[in-house]
């Protein structure tokens, strides 16, 4: 049977888009150098440096998220180079792959992953260790639902002149992020999160130091479509690019770029965090245990739960989807069947989009023999909403 499509999706990204979005996303298809493409995309880097609230470069790669993390591996260690690799959870164990496919060591600080980076913890570390060069930490954890203290991390590796690569793909736009007040020397997020957009790009914050310290490789890394450095020196240096630009996706990005700011990012992350915490007030008042292991570290783009016993998390989706048209995402890589997530991101962090999920929520755990008290999540959610907007 052909699957229909979701009334609403609220999974863990990507998710809703805007009507705005898609009709910008549509915009005639030109050539890479014509004036009116050169235009926009002058305008998207512009807009990318005001959300990521940078005075440097920022560059715009033809992939998603994962190609910025990997070129950033690839443009930045070198073999024998030391990496302190800060794991909170499955895409922090994850980039541990990049680093060793560069030729470089990791060094690990490791929590369990409903858990947060200790910032005592890095300086114990680097201090034991002087010879780490890098620092690579995910600033929310899109299968745990959890915030490391990104500031503090990175106010650590300054005291040590350790460069540092932060994957902020679920925080940019959902959580405080300024990169150059907190000195982080490369961010890499996508679209398709907190931003509200199309996914298929990586969008990268580049610090002079980071530049750097790719050209103090004894080889610096360069004629691959993985290399920073070839992008800096032919878009930054001479408006042209090393490969050909996905034309309607930067359409896509530069339209969310320019409605988050209209909103305000200052209260863009504000909408973020009001739903989010409604939803944890949902969640709880429904019977269900959250998976992060306090309110503090909890995500502000997603809702990681822990399965009760004797449900099946595929069955709820199941149900959810299905029957009453709501999409929201099962557990991730060691915790899939464990966990499920309610995404309330982008255009979705809004009241509308929670109290519709939740009303599935209730309905789908009825289905399944759950006792329920119908309107408890959301009477409690909404309840924490009196002060919106």
């Amino acid at each position: 049977m052909t699957p229909e499509w979701p009334f609403l999706s609220l999974g863990a990204g990507p998710g809703e888009v805007s009507n705005r979005t898609l009709r910008d996303h549509m915009r005639p298809v030109v050539g890479h150098y014509d004036p009116m493409f050169i235009a926009i995309f002058e305008r998207t880097i512009e807009l990318l440096q005001r959300v990521y609230e940078t005075r440097h470069d920022v560059v715009v790669l033809q992939g998603e998220t994962v190609l910025g993390m990997e070129a950033a591996a690839a443009s930045l260690f070198a073999p024998g180079d030391v990496v302190l690799n800060l794991v909170s959870g499955i895409f922090g164990k994850w980039f541990e792959g990049f680093i060793t496919r560069a030729g470089a060591q990791t060094l690990e600080v490791g929590v369990p992953y409903n858990e947060a980076i200790d910032p005592e913890d890095v300086r114990r570390a680097l201090r034991a260790h002087p010879g780490v060069k890098f620092l690579s930490v995910v600033h929310a954890e899109t299968p745990s639902g959890t915030v490391n203290p990104v500031r503090d991390i990175c106010a650590v590796a300054r005291e040590f002149d350790v460069i540092t690569i932060v994957d902020t793909a679920l925080g940019l736009g959902g959580e405080p992020l300024h990169v150059d007040e907190w000195g982080i020397d490369l961010a890499v997020a996508g679209p398709q999160k907190c931003l509200g957009g199309v996914p298929g790009l990586a969008l990268l914050a580049i610090s002079p130091g980071a530049w750097a310290a790719m050209e103090r490789r004894a080889h610096p890394f360069r004629r691959s479509y993985l290399s920073l450095l070839d992008w800096r020196d032919t878009w930054a240096a001479r408006r042209a690019f090393p490969h050909t630009p996905s034309v309607s996706l930067v359409y896509a990005l530069e339209s969310v770029l320019a409605q988050v700011l209209e909103v305000g990012l200052e209260r863009h992350i504000a909408r973020h965090r009001a739903v989010a915490h409604a939803c944890r007030a949902g969640v709880s008042a429904l019977g269900l245990k959250l998976w992060p292991a306090r309110d503090a570290i909890a995500s502000s783009a997603v809702t990681t739960v822990r399965t009760p016993d004797g449900l099946d998390a595929g069955a709820l989706l199941a149900r959810m989807r299905e029957r009453y048209g709501v999409g929201v995402a099962g557990g991730y890589g060691e915790l899939a069947g464990t966990t499920f997530r309610l995404g309330h991101m982008g255009r979705s962090a809004h009241p509308a989009a929670l109290g519709a999920m939740l009303a599935v929520l209730e309905r789908s755990l009825a289905d399944l023999g759950r006792p329920v008290a119908f309107g408890a999540g959301v009477g409690a959610a909404m309840a924490t909403l009196a002060t919106w907007e």
